[in-house]
């Protein structure tokens, strides 16, 4: 005697449909909430004289589609010197200039990105999670 059976897979249809929108939406989550750390973290160890350089970092947001995504931070401070306006965020970062001050972070940017990338990826990561779960996953 032959058995059968019908699965309701719509359920499972409807995630898996869903899933790569509700990736990319964590994922867009995740990485602004590292950049708004990225740019705390360099705040914090760029060279302070008068704060120009510290309030020129800025973080220029997001761009890409899905979990294809670009996050750009940025730093200028201009000043003005003898001979006209002078970029002094490339003069130190780019450049590695700054003169002999021994406990200066001249490349702040970098550093901060580099000590803090595994923190963000968990952060991603998590984020993914967090909306797969509330897809039904």
């Amino acid at each position: 005697m032959a058995n059968e059976f019908e699965i309701d897979v719509s359920r499972l249809q409807l995630l898996l449909k869903r899933s790569p929108q509700a990736a990319a939406k964590g994922a867009k989550r995740g990485l602004h909430y590292a950049l708004d750390d990225w740019k705390k973290e360099a705040v914090d160890i760029a060279p302070i004289d008068k704060g120009t350089l510290r309030r020129g970092i800025k973080a220029e947001g997001i761009t890409g589609n899905d979990i294809n995504l670009t996050a750009e931070i940025s730093s200028i401070a201009i000043e003005a010197g003898e001979s006209g306006n002078f970029n002094y965020a490339y003069y130190i970062h780019e450049l590695d200039a700054g003169g002999a001050r021994v406990n200066v972070e001249k490349k702040y940017l970098d550093k901060s990105a580099e000590s803090n990338k595994s923190k963000w990826m968990r952060w991603i990561e998590d984020e993914i999670k967090k909306e797969l779960r509330r897809e039904g996953w």
